[in-house]
């Protein structure tokens, strides 16, 4: 069993490093069809909602006291006709707070589409749905995220039955949306995709799969206002992939890539071999559970690595599972139970859902309707309040953020409130955060000693 130390908001810990989680705390009995969650600070008082994406609706569910009590169920837009997908968060028009994107099928007289609605009053209260574009095709990817760094936020969406990669411009950076940008046709029924700097040049690539065609891909960004390469391959050695996710397995400072795959069951990674998107073969993780559907990494026992996040369904048996990354290099354990009173998840997310400064689980599940929670228990010995190796300023940041040591500093990683890896350096003691998002963050800094600090910033 590994032992660090690890500082949370200005004290430092000897932990004895073993994830625990806590049983089941339900918060939704209602998210029918087949729901999709995402947590963000919806009404901006610094903890986490909940997003869903339910049958024929868009709600979100605030977290009232701060430590994972949630109150009832609140609609943003609701229709008839129409099968709500997929919900996002992005400040869409400047305006400092979180507005929600979403995606919808349309049945009978429904309108396929992908919308937006703008939180009016940075507290939760949402105007009517503004459409981005309609007459879609399926679209179980939709994203806010600059595209053409132009610091606002563009709309990335995939059309599963098209094979279609698109993005939409923010052409005044307050929600006014161009038309579709085709970025690739190439993939067979991708479903999933991500966005992440795989090849380390400050912008946005694009991380997907071709479930029918087998194989991870990922697409390079050239930084020219949106253009994009053709799809590069990372690995065929795949039967059905469903997820892919991007996150720095092995601690290297570059972002690696990871998929879930249905056929043969694998949970496996791909090593970033040079940080510019040249990657290895195929690492496997795991093949021991069936049908594993999602796929979410974290550091869920607060040792400084990334672990794995995954779901299980055997016949009428469902359960929510993690991974341990050992060393820090990509070397994980067996799964490990977290719970199995779900009937298929359909979502499987970390974040720090009552403020302890670890990352708890959230599941959303299709058949018992359910959306709940799970404490990450991870024990902490008594502090020994020892004086805090770093500090961060100014706190509230705008632009840069300087980190004031007295350690040697080997590395950090800043993670966005919905427990995102969106930034990794070596031996830096500045963050730009300029082209952040609004909103809520988690610093964690590595130090030459191996202990490791933490704390929380406000981009404004």
């Amino acid at each position: 069993m590994k032992s660090y130390y690890i500082l949370f908001i200005g004290i430092l810990f000897n932990v004895n490093v073993s994830a625990q989680f806590g049983p089941q705390q339900v918060i939704a009995n209602n998210a029918s069809g087949y729901p999709y969650i995402v947590a963000a600070d919806i009404d901006n008082d610094n903890d986490m909602d909940i997003l869903l994406a339910g049958q024929f609706d868009i709600a979100w569910f605030e977290n009232t006291n701060g430590l994972g009590a949630y109150g009832a169920k609140q609609i943003i837009s609701e229709t008839v006709w129409e099968f709500a997908n997929r919900v996002a968060v992005a400040d869409l028009d400047g305006d400092g707070d979180l507005d929600v994107l979403s995606s919808f099928d349309g049945e009978m007289n429904g309108i396929s589409k992908v919308v937006w609605n703008e939180n009016l009053d940075g507290a939760g209260g949402f105007g009517p749905q503004i459409n981005i574009a309609v007459n879609v095709i399926s679209v179980f990817t939709v994203l806010g995220v600059d595209i053409d760094n132009d610091s606002d936020m563009d709309v990335l969406k995939i059309e599963r039955n098209l094979g279609k990669i698109s993005w939409h411009e923010n052409l005044d950076g307050l929600g006014n949306f161009g038309p579709s940008t085709t970025i690739s046709t190439a993939l067979d029924w991708p479903i999933n995709g991500i966005v992440a700097d795989i090849d380390n040049d400050g912008d946005s690539d694009i991380v997907s799969h071709s479930y029918d065609g087998d194989k991870i891909v990922w697409l390079e960004n050239y930084g020219n206002q949106g253009s994009f390469s053709s799809v590069k391959t990372i690995s065929y050695d795949v039967d059905r992939p469903i997820a892919v996710y991007s996150a720095d397995i092995d601690s290297d400072g570059d972002l690696d890539v990871i998929s879930t795959s249905l056929s043969d069951n694998k949970i496996a990674w791909y090593e970033n071999t040079n940080g510019q998107g040249s990657f290895g073969p195929q690492i496997l993780i795991s093949t021991e559970i069936i049908y594993p559907r999602n796929l979410f990494v974290q550091d869920l026992d607060n040792d400084g690595d990334q672990d794995i996040l995954s779901s299980s369904r055997n016949g009428s048996y469902s359960s929510i599972v993690w991974f341990e990354n050992l060393d820090g290099t990509g070397n994980f354990s067996s799964p490990i139970l977290i719970s199995d009173e779900i009937d298929f998840a359909t979502t499987i997310i970390a974040t720090d859902i009552d403020q302890d400064q670890d990352f708890d689980v959230l599941s959303a599940s299709q058949f018992d309707q359910k959306i709940a929670w799970y404490k990450n228990l991870s024990p902490l010995s008594t502090p020994d309040f020892k004086n805090s190796y770093s500090s961060m300023y100014p706190n509230p940041v705008k632009n840069i953020l300087h980190i004031k040591s007295i350690e040697e500093i080997q590395s950090f990683k800043v993670f966005n409130q919905t427990g995102q890896l969106v930034l990794s350096m070596l031996h830096e003691t500045e963050i730009n955060t300029e082209n952040f998002q609004s909103g809520l963050y988690l610093i964690q800094v590595l130090f030459q000693d191996g202990k490791y600090e933490s704390h929380k910033i406000i981009k404004e």
